[in-house]
């Protein structure tokens, strides 16, 4: 059985490549923790997650 590859939060197109020293995966990444927790990088952030979420739905399946 395969497992899941975990997503990269900030870049939802790509796999975690444990690009943050130390990380083990999106849980425990250091990019991730500093993303959500200042304001401004959660809000564009939220920005771009709303227009790829778009552009995906306006895609042919």
């Amino acid at each position: 059985m395969k497992h899941p590859e975990p997503r990269c939060p900030i870049r939802p197109t790509d796999p975690c490549s444990l690009c943050f020293p130390g990380a083990s995966g999106p849980q425990d990444c250091g990019l991730v923790l500093l993303v959500r927790e200042d304001p401004d990088l959660a809000e564009e952030w939220a920005r771009l997650r709303r227009e790829a979420a778009q552009e995906r739905r306006r895609q042919p399946h």
